[in-house]
C-alpha cells in the first residue's frame, strides 16, 4: 500500500518535459503514488501512454479542462508565478475521450467543470456565452463519467473571490446529473468553496481534496478542521502551486507530503492518520 496518493498532478504537461520519468520515479521510490490528469486530449493520451510504462502507482485521468474551450492567454500569478500559458481552443468530441476512458488506466474524468474567473477580461456578452459553453460541456463530461462507470474529477474556480457563481452552478448541474445517474461519484479537487458547500458535495457522493495552497493560504482552515477525514483526499496539481518550504520552485507529486502534514495539524491528528485515510478514500474512490 502506498504511503500517500497525489490525486491530481500533471507530469504529463510540458513543465516536465524533460525528467518526467525521474519526477514520476522519485514519488514512487518515496511511497507516493500519482494520477496525472489530463487537460486536453493531448495531456489525456499522454497521461495513459506514461501510466502503461507502470504496472502499479502511475494513473490517469481523462477530460477537457474548462479554460481549454476557449483560445487565450492565462495568467494566475496571485497564486503561482508558473501558471501562465497559452492555449487553443478545442471542440470536446465525446466518442474520442470515451474511447480513452475506456482504458484500464484511466481511473477518472476530468478535469472538468467551471471556471469563470478566467473569463474575467471578455465582454459581458462573451462571458455569459463562455459560461453556458462550460455548463454544457461540463454535463457531458459528468455523462461520460457515467457512462464510463468511472469518477469525475471536477474544476470550479469562481469569477473572484467571495463570489460564489461557479460552485452554484457547478452544484446545481451535478444534482441534475445525479437525478440521472444515482451512482455518480467523484472529487472536487483544488476545493475552494465554503463548509456548506463542501457539504452539499458529500450528500452528493463527491469528496473534497487539498493542495499544498493550505499551507500559506488560511481561507480553507475551518473547512479542514470540520469536514471528515473520510471526505478529504490530498494532492499537488504540479507543477503549479509549490507548498512551503518549495514556494518559488516547480512542485511534484513528492511534495503532496506537505499538504497531508498541513491537514494533520489543523486536525490535530497525526500525519500517519492523515495519509493512511486519504490514501484509503483514494483508492477507494479511483478503484486503485
Amino acid at each position: 500500500m502506498p504511503k500517500l496518493i497525489d490525486t491530481h498532478t500533471h507530469v504529463n504537461f510540458s513543465a516536465f518535459k524533460e525528467d518526467g520519468k525521474e519526477v514520476i520515479e522519485r514519488a514512487l521510490k518515496a511511497g507516493v503514488w500519482l494520477i496525472n490528469v489530463g487537460s486536453q486530449y493531448s495531456t489525456s493520451e499522454r497521461a495513459i501512454r506514461m501510466a502503461q510504462n507502470y504496472e502499479e502507482g502511475v494513473y490517469a485521468a481523462v477530460g477537457l479542462h474548462p479554460i481549454h474551450l476557449l483560445e487565450g492567454h492565462y495568467d494566475s500569478s496571485e497564486l503561482d508565478e508558473l501558471v501562465k500559458f497559452k492555449t487553443k481552443a478545442e471542440e470536446f468530441d465525446f466518442e474520442k475521450y470515451s474511447e480513452l476512458a475506456k482504458n484500464p488506466k484511466a481511473v477518472a474524468v476530468g478535469e472538468t467543470g467551471l471556471d469563470y474567473f478566467h473569463l474575467k477580461d471578455l465582454s459581458e456578452g462573451e462571458k455569459a456565452r463562455a459560461q453556458e459553453k462550460q455548463k454544457e460541456i461540463f454535463a457531458k463530461h459528468l455523462e461520460l463519467a457515467a457512462k464510463a462507470k468511472k469518477p469525475a474529477i471536477i474544476h470550479c474556480r469562481d469569477s473572484s473571490f467571495g463570489q460564489k457563481d461557479a460552485y452554484q452552478d457547478m452544484l446545481a448541474i451535478l444534482k441534475e446529473a445525479k437525478k440521472k445517474e444515482p451512482k455518480l461519484k467523484g472529487v472536487n479537487h483544488f476545493f475552494a468553496g465554503t463548509l456548506n458547500e463542501a457539504e452539499i458535495l458529500f450528500e452528493l457522493d463527491f469528496l473534497i481534496s487539498f493542495t499544498g495552497v493550505i499551507t500559506f493560504v488560511k481561507d480553507w482552515n475551518e473547512v479542514i478542521k470540520i469536514a471528515p477525514l473520510e471526505k478529504i483526499m490530498v494532492e499537488t496539481d504540479a507543477p503549479y502551486v509549490a507548498p512551503v518550504p518549495y514556494r518559488g520552485k516547480r512542485n511534484e507529486p513528492l511534495y503532496v507530503e506537505e499538504a497531508a502534514k498541513k491537514i494533520a495539524e489543523l486536525k490535530g491528528v497525526s500525519f500517519e492518520e492523515v495519509a493512511r485515510q486519504t490514501t484509503l478514500n483514494a483508492r477507494t474512490l479511483f478503484g486503485i
